[in-house]
């Protein structure tokens, strides 16, 4: 973040913004994601050990290949980083539409953990990009997928509510 005038810090306006919406920002994407796979991984539990075995094993699968990839092919991942601000936000934003879209779609009714996969993959895309970015690099991912994910709530409801 840029530093502030003394002229920001009087500014109630500059404070919510800095003192609660990035924040909330930041703290709030990844918990949602995480909080959908982890919901997802109980049910599957619940319908079954096999069931909740494949769906855990989803929510793994992208993390430990993100993992993989940022220690031993850090340079795969770098060109990420190298992608405008403004065009990984957009990026950022449909990935969030079409992640809730998929909840949507399959939810914890597919034997394939389809939608494990594609929550855990995002919130591996928010864990490399909080780790291996530029500050406002990574908060373009940030905001981008939070924008998607409300923009859909706004307009379809939390999927796996319905």
């Amino acid at each position: 973040m840029e530093h502030r005038k003394p002229s920001d810090l009087n500014n109630w306006g500059m404070l919510l913004i800095h003192k609660v919406v990035h924040p909330f920002t930041v703290f709030a994407t990844p918990l949602f994601v995480l909080l959908l796979m982890i919901y997802l991984v109980s049910k599957a539990f619940m319908r079954g050990f096999y069931l909740g075995v494949r769906s855990f094993a989803g929510v793994l699968l992208p993390l430990i290949m993100v993992t993989f990839i940022s220690i031993f092919q850090k340079e795969l991942l770098e060109k990420l980083g190298k992608i405008h601000t403004l065009i990984s936000f957009f990026i950022s934003l449909i990935i969030g539409i079409v992640v809730m879209i998929v909840v949507q779609s399959f939810g914890h009714y597919s034997t394939v953990p389809i939608t494990e996969l594609v929550l855990s993959g995002s919130f591996s895309i928010l864990v490399f990009s909080y780790v291996s970015f530029r500050e406002n690099k990574m908060l373009s991912y940030y905001y981008g997928m939070i924008s998607g994910f409300l923009i859909y709530i706004i307009f379809w409801g939390v999927p796996v509510l319905k």
